[in-house]
């Protein structure tokens, strides 16, 4: 398995696991928290909020209640440009 840049694989995720890849797959009826595969939601997570999704964990800004949320086809992408499949998770 090889790595991004940002320090996540760029795999898709073992058979079987419910994933999805923002920017082709719509968006997912309820599943209010997602991670990039590879990611700990204690880290980053995107939250569903009114408006789109934001992101919150130790890795995220202190302002991130001031910045506007992100569209679903953002919510895989990392700061290297890698469109990383997402996975559901549960808000720590």
């Amino acid at each position: 398995m090889t790595d991004c840049a940002c320090g996540l694989p760029i795999a898709e995720p073992p058979a079987g696991t419910r994933h999805w890849h923002p920017d082709l797959d719509a968006e997912p009826r309820g599943v209010a928290v997602v991670v990039r595969f590879g990611e700990e939601a204690a880290l980053r997570r995107a939250v569903g909020v009114d408006g789109g999704w934001a992101e919150h964990g130790y890795l995220v800004n202190y302002y991130a209640d001031r910045t506007p949320p992100m569209q679903w086809r953002e919510v895989g992408e990392c700061w290297a440009g890698t469109r990383h499949p997402v996975v559901a998770a549960e808000a720590p």
